[in-house]
């Protein structure tokens, strides 16, 4: 485990000017864009009633994805960006801005104008996040909550050289081997740091975190063989898992898998308590107007209502879960006392 000298912390301006300027053309929706069905409609009343006529904007909505292409933020952010166009009669822009283990993107959107133009996508792990980084920064202080569209599940794996083949295993074999196990890290503050870490420290274990900015490229060394542990988001796990390219050693979901009916969950093996979640939201930068706010959640119950898109989230393994504002507000201070305390317990320190 790292421990490294605490640096100076950079403010919200600072660090949000240094990356607003950009020049990376992002990712936009701004074709044609298929009609909502009937039981988008009926699903966007469940949390409110549209607008009888929604007003198009000349301007795109930008989405700041707090994840690099490929991750699940990103296919989240694809899974609902046509649908949420035509919520809004608005074009949609997503723009990836990974890094920091999403600092980047979110200090990027609490900088922004509180004109409803400019969201965040990014994973209920960021309220452990900025714990573990010099930026000053607090999510609940600097960000409104708009809405939930998901909890992504995962898979726990290990290189196919590794002859493990459940959790138990994997510990049996970091014991008998110190420091002979590196797990990918896609960034601190992730489950995929969270829940290794707290194996070491419950079972003495001394696996070694090994830093990628996103799950894809360190999925790349984990089928080299050049780390042996990670845990990987199951829509990117899944073609790798049938090329026999992984193993996986556990699902991190409420039920087991269908494509892996013998594989038990984390919590069927024992460790259900080091379970950390990962929840998709969308925030707005601090001050955004109560009615604006309302008018994107119910954008995105619409969105995540119609039947294209719920094919969409289904492919990609979220499972939908839709929430008010108020509710989301409630659970990120939940989440953020919680991880707080496991970072504390953990003695992970910024870096």
């Amino acid at each position: 485990m790292d421990h490294t000298t605490r640096k100076k912390r950079v403010t919200v301006s600072d660090f949000a000017v240094r990356h607003a300027n950009d020049s990376r053309p992002p990712f936009a929706y701004q074709g044609k864009v298929s009609e909502l069905s009937r039981r988008s409609v009926i699903a966007a009343a469940l949390v409110g009633c549209l607008p009888a006529r929604a007003q198009p904007s000349n301007r795109p909505l930008r989405i700041v994805l707090a994840g690099p292409p490929g991750g699940i933020i990103d296919v989240g952010g694809r899974a609902i960006a046509d649908a949420l166009a035509q919520a809004l009669v608005q074009p949609v822009v997503l723009d990836h801005r990974p890094g920091a283990a999403g600092m980047i993107a979110a200090q990027i959107a609490a900088a922004a104008a509180p004109d409803g133009n400019t969201l965040l996508l990014t994973v209920s792990e960021i309220t452990a996040i900025q714990f573990l980084t010099p930026i000053a920064f607090d999510l609940a202080r600097d960000l409104t909550p708009v809405a939930t569209i998901g909890e992504g599940s995962a898979l726990a794996c290990v290189s196919p050289d590794l002859q493990v083949h459940d959790l138990r295993g994997l510990i049996e074999y970091a014991v008998a081997h110190p420091q002979g196990v590196h797990y990918l890290n896609p960034g601190n503050g992730t489950r995929q740091h969270l829940i290794p870490e707290q194996i070491n420290r419950a079972f003495g274990t001394g696996m070694i975190s090994v830093p990628y900015r996103g799950l894809p490229p360190g999925v790349v060394d984990l089928i080299a063989g050049r780390i042996q542990f990670g845990i990987v988001s199951t829509a990117l796990a899944l073609s790798h898992i049938s090329a026999r390219a992984l193993r996986p050693i556990a699902f991190l979901g409420q039920q087991r898998l269908d494509e892996l009916p013998d594989l038990p969950t984390i919590e069927e093996q024992g460790l259900g308590r080091m379970h950390v979640r990962s929840t998709l939201s969308l925030f707005g930068p601090r001050g955004l107007p109560a009615p604006t706010v309302a008018r994107l959640n119910r954008a995105v119950a619409a969105a995540v209502g119609d039947p294209q898109t719920r094919e969409r989230l289904r492919h990609a393994y979220i499972e939908i879960e839709l929430s008010q504002p108020d509710d989301l507000g409630r659970r990120l201070v939940s989440e953020q006392e919680e991880l707080g305390s496991l970072v504390r317990r953990l003695n992970l320190r910024p870096e």
